[in-house]
């Protein structure tokens, strides 16, 4: 009970602070770009933008144009079930159903962290951390980040009970509802293998998975005879282009140093590759000293790190962006691995109080909270103009 109200005060606290910050003093003129709307309620049109009417299109229609099947099924079929059954308007219903999500992936990471035998305040820094994250505002819009997230998340838990089958199962569906989630099954396989567990069930269910995977495609083939069409639409409907993996990254940096200056979301871009650099150090490094390494949750960082970082957005304006503080959002051994730094970070500056590294060190974290909220900050007030692209 007592997580509960943890986990239910952090989201409210967080998400009143954005509804204010979003809603309150809200420009005469907002920047409606694309196919954007202006819906009725100023607290719900905040968080419908770009693709929320994409998803809203195929909850209603289906796939009536092509350029839609760039967005995987089950999210806007869920969201279609969902205002079948309640009467609500769809951009309602996705707005809803997202943050129900958000509280219940919040609720099975704080269980996960639990089971493994990580203090309370580490559970608690890592839940403010991704509830505090800059891009969250994704977990509360009409997006899929919540309903992934959740996916995952359930799914690791049915990995650690040794449910393997639920596990592979619950990875089908992540991956109809965003590509990337055929990294889940394949990350359960490939702990097996590292493992040298690998068994006929393991084999049936990976088969299983990667058929449910492949309905999707199947379906694209059937009804409009490409079945690589999700894929071939990207780039003349989102001007999104396959490139070389992790060249988005550097690509920023060289961008930022010939404009000029430097975009604070590319600072933030190159901080969270760094943070992933280094779980990747950490982790061969325990796996050097002979400790138990969750290999499935290093595949899974790893394939959801590789895929965003294998394309480029390009756009009119030069807005740095190719989605990757989005797409970072679902990747929770990065946040428990981020909790689990900052509890230690603490505890050394509370042991080194006295020392001469004392100032230097609480400078070093004063200045990261700098960034953090300066990057929250120009997110959210891009946000109230309508104009952030991810």
């Amino acid at each position: 009970m007592k997580a509960l109200k943890t986990i239910l005060l952090l989201f409210a606290v967080s998400r009143l602070i954005m509804f204010g910050f979003l809603s309150i003093g809200q420009p005469d003129r907002i920047h409606y770009a694309d196919n954007q709307l202006q819906l009725d309620n100023p607290v719900l049109d905040r968080f419908i933008i770009y693709d929320s009417y994409n998803y809203a299109q195929i909850a209603l229609e289906g796939y009536t144009e092509d350029r839609l099947t760039a967005f995987f099924p089950l999210f806007p079929l869920l969201v279609r079930v969902f205002v079948g059954l309640t009467g609500i308007d769809v951009y309602w219903s996705g707005f809803v159903l997202s943050n129900i999500f958000f509280v219940c992936s919040l609720w099975l990471l704080y269980q996960l962290m639990e089971k493994r035998g990580l203090s309370e305040r580490v559970r608690v820094l890592t839940l403010s951390v991704l509830i505090f994250f800059p891009s969250s505002y994704f977990f509360s819009a009409f997006y899929t980040e919540s309903f992934f997230l959740f996916l995952a998340l359930l799914a690791f838990r049915f990995w650690g009970n040794d449910k393997r089958g639920a596990a592979y199962f619950i990875g089908g569906l992540a991956a109809l509802t965003r590509i990337v989630g055929v990294w889940i099954p394949l990350a359960f396989f490939a702990e097996r293998l590292i493992r040298r567990k690998l068994d006929a069930k393991d084999f049936i269910w990976a088969a299983l998975s990667s058929l449910m995977f492949a309905s999707y495609p199947v379906y694209l083939w059937l009804t409009k005879g490409e079945p690589l069409l999700f894929l071939k639409v990207m780039a003349p409907h989102y001007g999104r282009y396959s490139t070389l993996p992790f060249s988005p990254i550097y690509q920023d940096i060289v961008s930022s140093i010939q404009a000029g200056q430097i975009e604070p979301i590319s600072i933030f871009h190159l901080i969270l590759f760094l943070i992933f650099l280094s779980y990747l150090i950490t982790t061969i490094r325990k796996q050097q000293k002979g400790t138990a390494v969750p290999w499935s949750e290093f595949v899974y960082t790893f394939g959801l790190i590789l895929m965003p970082l294998s394309s480029i957005l390009k756009q009119a304006n030069n807005f740095p962006s190719h989605g990757f503080m989005r797409y970072f959002l679902t990747i929770f051994p990065l946040f428990i691995f981020l909790g689990k730094h900052i509890d230690q970070a603490l505890i050394r500056v509370n042991k080194n109080s006295g020392s001469t590294l004392f100032i230097a060190r609480k400078l070093v974290i004063y200045f990261i909270l700098f960034i953090w909220v300066s990057v929250s900050l120009y997110i959210i007030l891009v946000l109230r103009f309508k104009g952030f692209v991810a």
